[in-house]
């Protein structure tokens, strides 16, 4: 389902991005798997 609403997770993964410098590691910050965070970052890309 797409959304046109950014929503704050979305703006905590980019800075959790930024900050780790990998996906594996921005998972880890953010406690979630590298399967969500890379879910969450598909969505990002449809806005």
């Amino acid at each position: 389902m797409s959304t046109s609403i950014l929503e704050v997770r979305h703006l905590r993964t980019l800075l959790a991005l930024q900050e780790a410098g990998s996906v594996s590691r921005a998972a880890a910050l953010l406690n979630v798997t590298q399967s969500a965070l890379s879910h969450q970052l598909k969505t990002l890309e449809e806005f």
